[in-house]
């Protein structure tokens, strides 16, 4: 369903323009201290089913994510992405999984150290999420998910005295879990506020 109310400014912007599709996949916090994914997603064709709740669906999204941290520089980019997932419904119970893939295209940050200074960026990221719920009313759902999210990072380290400059890609791993409420405006506008927590890095 629509996710985190983590807009970034014109992302938020752009939302509202367009409004978010039903049951429209959204991506989590990557790392702790570091912005969120993109969660923003252009309208697409409509569910197939028998109410807004269920049914699958499949995404391109867009957005620009910029983040700045005064230990490990800046980096920025235009984001593209693609989401999916397949939800159904049984009278008030709401079940799913969904997913989706990210690229930040890279146009600006610390992408070379100084001296005795750390840099760190990321480019691809995914996420995927099992979803449970239960309809409070006919356009309120209360629902829990649980899942995980990877994403290809690099850090480079500026010269010291005592060595090189160097960099180091990884691919870090970690579980989440989390509980929202989703209230549907409109067949295809829905606001949703999320809370949830971060599991330890798996890799």
């Amino acid at each position: 369903m629509t996710g985190p109310a983590s807009f970034s400014p014109l992302v938020a912007c752009l939302a509202l323009l367009c409004g978010a599709g039903p049951a429209a996949a959204q991506f989590v916090p990557f790392s702790v201290s570091f912005g969120p994914l993109p969660t923003f997603a252009w309208p697409g064709p409509e569910i197939d089913g028998p109410s807004r709740w269920e049914g699958s669906y499949a995404r391109l999204s867009t957005g620009f994510e910029a983040v700045s941290s005064k230990r490990l520089g800046g980096y920025s980019g235009p984001t593209l992405g693609f989401e999916g997932g397949r939800f159904w419904q049984e009278g008030r119970f709401v079940y799913g999984i969904s997913g989706g893939v990210d690229y930040l295209i890279p146009t600006g940050g610390t992408l070379n150290p100084g001296f005795g200074r750390l840099a760190y960026s990321r480019d691809f990221a995914g996420a995927v999420h099992a979803q449970v719920g239960t309809l409070l009313t006919p356009s309120v759902l209360l629902y829990g998910k649980v899942g995980g999210f990877a994403v290809h990072e690099t850090l480079r380290a500026g010269p010291t005295p005592f060595s090189q400059p160097f960099t180091r890609d990884d691919v870090a791993v970690l579980p989440d879990a989390r509980v929202g409420v989703e209230w549907a405006l409109t067949e295809r506008l829905s606001v949703a506020v999320e809370a949830g927590v971060v599991g330890n890095r798996l890799r």
